[in-house]
């Protein structure tokens, strides 16, 4: 089609291709040859592959690990790394409907049998059988196990056909219990052989979870416009917060980490094991509570495993300087983000009973 606008001026809508249009406005020159090359083939695809890649935990985990590892200058970040964390957190709890969670929350035995397995008997059954088989991570291991829910759970939940109500209450029910079952649980479990300051530990969950829900409950009435406006474009701001937590947390221990790394079969081994590690979560999160509906189970499966590991990375840096914990929690991403499209598969097979 040719290009060209009316006489009186007016605004035209010209098409470039099938599926690309310019809008020209009054006695503007153009240039047809510019706009035939440049506006149609370029921006679409460019939107998206950003789009793309500022939406995925592998792309901001590979990038926040070249980060901490090649730049020194990111050591500076981790003075901040609580205020990193607030923010993440923060902006999950605006996301979260108050309403909904005391509706759903009536379930009381179901929620105190599902928080008993997930945030304190599976941390003690790691504590005694993981050192026994991979003694190495058997604390990375422990620390994953003893985190409260992922915020993210609840879409989760929904992709795979569980109770997205469930898994908001127990989302909600494990992180206002985190602040005291993480310290009490990691010194009563690794107290005799590490370093454990409890109380500090509280204090800073305090700070990092309790905190920032209050404030967004607040912000929830005294500005829902703002915070819906929040909430549709929050995602890559929060995959950035965590991609800064991640490369401070893996450049305070660059050098030793990549040492570690100079080994290639060490780190494959480190990765098979965490791919174990989550498939058992799958199956102990399904069969922990076998008495309930199949739709209850899988609800569970999926707040059990999908964990929230930024909060084990920012435990992990601050509270014990290891290395290996910290790279192990920071590789814990990949069978985090790829390991659901997996189980979703095996949820609409039917292939458990």
């Amino acid at each position: 089609m040719g290009f060209g606008r009316k006489a009186h001026g007016a605004w035209t809508l010209h098409p470039l291709r099938s599926t690309s249009y310019v809008l020209f406005p009054p006695a503007q020159p153009r240039n047809d040859v510019l706009c035939r090359t440049f506006i149609p083939s370029y921006t679409a695809p460019m939107r998206f592959s950003f789009r793309l890649l500022s939406e995925s935990y592998i792309a901001i985990l590979a990038a926040a690990i070249l980060f901490g590892l090649l730049v020194p200058a990111t050591r500076a970040l981790v003075p901040y790394n609580t205020l990193l964390l607030q923010a993440i957190f923060l902006i999950s709890s605006l996301k979260l409907n108050g309403a909904e969670i005391i509706k759903h929350g009536k379930d009381w035995k179901l929620l105190l049998a599902s928080n008993a397995i997930m945030i304190i008997l599976l941390p003690f059954a790691v504590r005694i059988i993981a050192p026994s088989i991979v003694p190495d991570l058997a604390f990375p291991l422990f620390l994953l196990a003893a985190m409260p829910v992922g915020m993210t759970s609840p879409l989760l939940v929904e992709v795979i056909g569980g109770r997205q109500a469930l898994a908001l209450v127990l989302t909600v029910t494990s992180s206002l219990f985190a602040p005291l079952s993480i310290p009490i649980v990691t010194k009563i479990a690794y107290g005799q052989t590490i370093s454990v300051d409890a109380f500090a530990m509280f204090k800073s969950l305090l700070l990092v979870i309790l905190l920032p829900f209050a404030v967004a409950m607040i912000l929830k009435r005294v500005m829902p416009n703002a915070v819906r406006t929040i909430n549709a474009k929050s995602k890559p701001f929060s995959l950035v917060l965590l991609g800064l937590v991640i490369a401070s947390a893996i450049a305070a221990h660059a050098s030793e980490i990549l040492g570690s790394l100079a080994s290639g079969g060490a780190l494959l081994r480190m990765l098979f094991i965490l791919f174990v590690f989550f498939v058992l979560l799958h199956l102990i999160g399904y069969y922990g509570l076998w008495w309930k509906t199949r739709e209850d189970r899988l609800t569970i499966s999926v707040c059990l495993t999908y964990m929230n590991f930024t909060l084990a990375i920012y435990l992990s840096s601050k509270y014990f300087s290891d290395p290996v914990t910290v790279l192990a929690l920071v590789l814990a991403i990949l069978p985090w983000a790829m390991l659901l499209p997996v189980w979703k598969r095996v949820c609409r097979m039917r292939l458990l009973p």
